[in-house]
């Protein structure tokens, strides 16, 4: 049975574990490679430390796995300057466990790479301790984090966590995502722990991909590697079959 809004069977299939938009690189790894920078998004450090603050019993792991792809993508890709998009830090009120997990964080990859740091809405107090910006012009591309409005000929944003679930007769189906229009891009969360939010059935909170998210291009991150989509549309049209 064929079923609209997966991506076609091909004879010749191979894993895709790149693509190429533009002049950006999109990697299954959840980061855009452009010459010899790496931008990410969203590792909401502390997002872990949030659980434990609340009365569970969660694991603190979550910095060291970020960590650990972070300096995996540095090497894999040649990355010398690192552009973390915003929601570096995950709560919003200081919390001394989160402030250390911080500047670790931060003190390890200084030793590794060149850090840009853009200011997202869960950076509440991120300025305090290093230098942070609200968008950073990358040749024709602004890299900012997609909570406010920012102008720009072709924006690189985050903030969305995309991703998608989509169903069959049998199975539901959920990956993270980067969402391609033709005025942005939106990156998925670094965050392992992410689920991501699905944007086939849940509205978008950026309020710069509102009118138009829609007509976006769907690039999956899955085991098998970036797969094609196609647009979001069609996959709630799909959705509702």
């Amino acid at each position: 049975m064929k079923y609209p809004g997966f991506p076609r069977a091909d004879t010749n299939f191979f894993r895709e574990s790149i693509m190429k938009i533009k002049n950006l690189t999109l990697t299954e790894d959840r980061a855009i490679i452009y010459k010899k920078y790496g931008i990410i998004a969203d590792t909401h450090i502390g997002f872990d430390i949030s659980f434990n603050e609340s009365g569970a019993n969660f694991p603190l792991i979550q910095k060291d796995r970020v960590i650990n792809n972070i300096l995996k993508l540095i090497e894999n890709y040649k990355i010398k300057s690192l552009i973390i998009n915003g929601d570096l830090k995950h709560n919003f009120y200081p919390i001394k466990r989160e402030i250390e997990f911080v500047n670790e964080f931060l003190n390890l990859l200084n030793e590794h790479v060149e850090l840009i740091l853009i200011k997202g809405n869960h950076d509440t107090y991120l300025s305090k301790i290093t230098e942070t910006y609200d968008y950073f012009e990358l040749g024709k591309y602004t890299v900012t984090h997609g909570h406010k409005v920012v102008e720009g000929d072709f924006l690189i944003l985050a903030h969305e966590h995309p991703s998608i679930k989509i169903r069959d007769e049998i199975t539901t189906y959920k990956f993270p995502i980067y969402l391609v229009n033709k005025n942005y891009i939106v990156l998925p969360a670094f965050n392992p722990l992410s689920p991501g939010n699905d944007l086939v059935n849940n509205y978008p909170s950026s309020p710069i991909i509102k009118k138009d998210y829609l007509d976006g291009e769907v690039f999956g991150i899955t085991e098998i590697g970036l797969l094609e989509f196609g647009k979001l549309k069609d996959l709630l049209e799909f959705n509702r079959l």
